[in-house]
């Protein structure tokens, strides 16, 4: 038994980042008696079949969220556009609030400034006292000082539909060569 980290959770299988890689596993079904669910950064313990595992303990989170379903961030990343489509200022506050009651810093990142200057809104929440990067996906805007942002921290990227979330990963991290659009 050990204690390691869910990196992914994909169809009731969680896999689970450990010393000497990553171990495919199911949750034990006392998971689904109790009402909880594994969340990706879940610490976790584990029993080891072969090459496989079982997920025998959720060890004590210090945030969880539901959207996006994840556990133990640093920093929630909320993905935002003043063009198509362009991100209602009501979601972003939102986003900060539920950010604020876990207890989890917040950035607030405005995509697409290549096609609709996001300075406007960026202003606002900075006179409010967030952290803010404008970026472009496409041109590379940004993307710098975001990677600088999030780096030695395990971040989450939330944000509407549209707003650029695959394309900001693929501009941080090229191999992942995730589909957008």
């Amino acid at each position: 038994m050990m204690n390691d980290r869910i990196i992914k959770a994909l169809s009731g299988f969680y896999y689970v980042q450990t010393e000497d890689g990553v171990v495919e596993c199911r949750a034990r079904g006392k998971f689904r008696k109790e009402g909880v669910s594994p969340l990706v950064g879940d610490f976790v313990t584990i029993s080891r079949s072969g090459k496989s595992g079982t997920v025998t303990e959720i060890l004590p989170r210090k945030n969880s969220f539901i959207r996006p379903a994840v556990a133990n961030v640093d920093l929630l990343v909320l993905l935002a556009s003043c063009a198509i489509p362009q991100t209602e200022p009501f979601l972003i506050d939102r986003v900060l609030a539920i950010a604020g009651q876990q207890g989890v810093e917040p950035l607030i990142c405005v995509n697409k400034n290549d096609l609709e200057p996001g300075e406007g809104l960026a202003g606002i929440y900075r006179r409010a006292g967030f952290r803010v990067v404008v970026t472009s996906a496409e041109t590379g805007e940004g993307i710098d000082e975001l990677r600088a942002a999030i780096s030695g921290k395990l971040s989450a990227f939330t944000g509407n539909s549209g707003v650029g979330k695959s394309s900001i990963l693929n501009a941080l991290c090229p191999e992942l060569k995730l589909p957008v659009g």
